[in-house]
C-alpha cells in the first residue's frame, strides 16, 4: 500500500528511446537518398518527409533522452494530478479535469488519451513559437490535443499496467482517499 501523499513516477525506457533515435536516423538517411536520387516530385516529397523525420527525432526522441539523463520521469502522478513528460511539451493535468482514460484509437497503439472536461485549454498552453506553429498545423489532422496523449512506447511499463495504475489513483482521488 502506498502513502497518501506519495508520488508515482514512471521512468523513460532508455532502450525504447535509443531505438526511436536509430529508426529516426535511418528514415532521414533513406529520405535523403530518395531526395538526392529522385525526380522533382520525389525530391519535394522526400524533403517534406525529411523535415517531419527531423522533427520527430528531435522532439520525440532526443528531448526525451535528455530528460532521461537528467533523471526526469516520463510520467508522474500524485494526489494533485498527472504530469506528462511524454508529449513535446511537459503538461500537468489536475485530477478534477480528468473525465476518463481512453485507449484503442486507430493508429494510436500504446498510447493513452486523457479525456478532460476542457480540451481546448490544452491547445492554448504556452509553447515555443515553433511548437505552437506545429500544433496549429497538427490541429488540421487530429481532433484531440497532442498534450493529452501519454506515449507508453517511451515508458518503462506497458499500456495495461499504466492504465491500471492511473485508474487506481484516479479512483482514490475521486473517493477522497489520496
Amino acid at each position: 500500500m502506498t502513502a497518501v501523499n506519495e508520488s508515482i513516477n514512471i521512468n523513460f525506457n532508455r532502450s525504447k528511446i535509443i531505438t526511436a533515435i536509430v529508426i529516426g536516423l535511418i528514415l532521414i538517411a533513406f529520405f535523403s537518398y530518395c531526395f538526392l536520387d529522385g525526380d522533382i516530385t520525389t525530391k519535394a516529397i522526400s524533403a517534406f518527409l525529411i523535415l517531419i523525420s527531423i522533427h520527430i527525432l528531435i522532439f520525440h526522441a532526443l528531448v526525451h533522452l535528455g530528460q532521461l539523463k537528467r533523471g526526469e520521469p516520463g510520467l508522474q502522478f500524485n494526489k494533485e494530478g498527472v504530469y506528462n513528460n511524454t508529449a513535446d511539451t511537459p503538461v500537468f493535468i489536475p485530477w478534477n479535469e480528468v473525465e476518463a482514460f481512453q485507449t484503442g484509437f486507430y493508429r494510436a497503439n500504446n498510447q493513452i488519451f486523457i479525456k478532460v472536461n476542457n480540451p481546448d485549454k490544452y491547445h492554448l498552453l504556452k509553447r515555443s513559437e515553433y511548437l505552437a506553429f506545429m500544433n496549429r498545423i497538427g490541429r488540421f489532422f487530429r481532433s484531440k490535443p497532442d498534450l493529452l496523449w501519454i506515449d507508453v512506447n517511451l515508458l518503462d511499463t506497458n499500456e495495461k499496467q499504466l492504465l491500471s495504475l492511473l485508474h487506481a489513483k484516479w479512483n482514490k482521488v475521486k473517493a477522497g482517499q489520496a
